[in-house]
């Protein structure tokens, strides 16, 4: 098997998937949407920030994000658009671990993870 075969085969698999169909979907309808365009934006920005937090052990600010969380919940194509976004970055992370564990193999007997 040629593996740029196989890689082609898989983007145009990602093309034709559900995930990647409803989050193209999604994000057709916020571009014509400028608020919910913004909160999108600003709920991933959010979001992000307290994931960085988290990870330096730091107190996040949770008022700015449980309250963006609600607008988000109120406006249906920014709803649609995040709970897209979500499920395909949870496909990618998915597809991401296949693809490097498999090109990891041969790897191990470097024992990079070891100190």
């Amino acid at each position: 098997m040629n593996t740029y075969d196989a890689a082609y085969d898989l983007a145009r698999a990602i093309k034709e998937s559900d995930e990647m169909k409803r989050l193209t979907a999604a994000a057709e309808k916020i571009k014509g949407d400028e608020e919910a365009r913004k909160m999108v934006k600003e709920y991933i920005m959010a979001q992000m920030k307290a994931d960085y937090a988290k990870l330096a052990g730091q107190k996040e600010d949770e008022d700015s994000y449980q309250h963006l969380a609600v607008l988000v919940s109120n406006n249906s194509n920014a709803q649609e658009y995040l709970q897209a976004f979500i499920r395909w970055n949870q496909v990618a992370a998915d597809l991401q671990k296949i693809v490097s564990d498999a090109m990891a193999q041969g790897m191990d007997v470097l024992e990079l993870n070891k100190q």
